[in-house]
């Protein structure tokens, strides 16, 4: 029971550290031609809750289909300790970057109009257990946790799209294609290599969806993302992965 309680406050910890810092990214600059403390604060405000809207859909994607596959996920904000070496070396000392540093001097470069928003990932049980749907699981299966967070902030954002709440629009955008980085241990890594396939499609669904949402009903907005996802998908699949194999 101890170890139970102590686990939840561990991932709920990491999440308010995830939620502050993305507040922080999305909220440092209100776009106002002018600065008045008291319209920022409300802005940050707003930006505060539609956060953790953005974070709980995206974490409750990742427990429910981990829950389904029969393992447990971890949740922590992610490091670039993979990047540590001769790139990052200045006379002889070794650099390395924290996400949280990373993503603020991102904002405070661009003035607050880049938004580096992925600062949290997370890690998985891989083990066997006999009767389990899914006893041994695969890099492929953590690519479908990767997914189905990805796809239920899609859901949040077609509801803000409905609600006509833009600033939802733009975070959840901003959110789901920086999730998509390939690198280290991020999301986008964990679905780049758990399924190249599976990537460029979710990718050019979201992408396309993004771009459109604003211009197209929701329908065929939805439907003009599946098809350019197939098409790039099965291209994808066929030169790079059949051909090669």
């Amino acid at each position: 029971m101890k170890k139970n309680s102590l686990n939840y406050y561990k991932e709920a910890s990491t999440a308010l550290i995830a939620i502050i810092l993305l507040t922080l990214i999305f909220g440092f600059n209100d776009n106002k031609p002018v600065f008045i403390f008291k319209d920022w604060l409300k802005n940050l405000v707003n930006v505060f809750i539609i956060i953790c809207f953005v974070l709980f859909f995206n974490l409750l994607g990742y427990k429910l289909a981990a829950k389904y596959l029969g393992t447990n996920i971890k949740l922590k904000i992610w490091n670039s300790q993979k990047f540590k070496g001769k790139l990052l070396r200045l006379k002889n000392i070794d650099l390395a970057y924290t996400t949280p540093i990373l993503a603020i001097l991102i904002m405070l470069i661009s003035n607050g109009r880049i938004f580096f928003s992925t600062v949290l990932t997370f890690t998985v049980e891989k083990f066997k257990v006999l009767g389990k749907r899914f006893p041994y699981l695969t890099d492929y299966h953590v690519a479908l946790i990767v997914v189905t967070g990805m796809f239920f902030n899609f859901i949040l954002m077609l509801f803000f799209k409905l609600t006509n709440v833009e600033l939802g629009i733009k975070i959840s955008s901003w959110f789901i294609l920086f999730n998509f980085l390939p690198v280290s241990e991020l999301p986008g890594a964990k679905l780049f290599f758990g399924s190249r396939t599976l990537w460029v499609f979710s990718l050019i669904f979201f992408l396309v969806n993004i771009f459109l949402i604003n211009s197209l009903s929701m329908a065929s907005a939805i439907l003009l993302s599946f098809l350019f996802s197939v098409v790039f998908g099965v291209i994808y699949f066929y030169f790079f992965e059949y051909m090669k194999a």
